[in-house]
């Protein structure tokens, strides 16, 4: 079985530097992504020019389903990046990049993942469901960011 891609892509009006942040603040996913049940950092050091990386633990249920996984996490907000790697769970592959580029009334913001369950039928189903998860998760964050963060000034509201 293949791995599955979820692309998304949005220009947003604000700071690349803040959603970045925003992105990289793993302990607050919980309060906003609605299938993640829980999250961990369970290693952490930072980064050079800020940041941070290490690794994390979450909890993530769909009905009656409910999977644990750890993960690498690099955040660089200097640099526009996240990117997050699969360390154990039930997954055979997972990776995900978060970029975000300065714009002149905001930030271009590109979420990529690439997933490989090792069980089929959970696989099959997140498959299926792909283009409804990521709109899912970029609106999460969208929302997150609109509660948390100042518009970058001469920004479309």
């Amino acid at each position: 079985m293949a791995r599955t891609i979820i692309e998304a892509e949005r220009v947003l009006p604000y700071a690349a530097a803040d959603l970045c942040r925003l992105v990289g603040d793993v302990r607050e996913y919980p309060k906003f992504i609605p299938f993640l049940q829980s999250l961990s950092v369970v290693k952490e050091a930072p980064r050079p020019e800020g940041g941070w990386e290490g690794v994390a633990s979450a909890v993530v249920g769909w009905k009656a389903i409910t999977e644990r996984f750890s993960t690498t996490v690099r955040c660089e907000p200097a640099k526009g990046e996240v990117d997050v790697a699969l360390v154990s769970g039930p997954l055979h592959a997972l990776d995900n990049s978060w970029r975000f580029e300065p714009r002149e009334n905001g930030a271009r913001v590109r979420f990529w993942i690439s997933y490989q369950f090792k069980n089929p039928l959970l696989q099959a189903a997140v498959s299926a469901n792909r283009e409804r998860l990521a709109r899912k998760i970029m609106s999460a964050f969208e929302n997150e960011a609109r509660r948390k963060l100042p518009l970058v000034q001469n920004a479309p509201r």
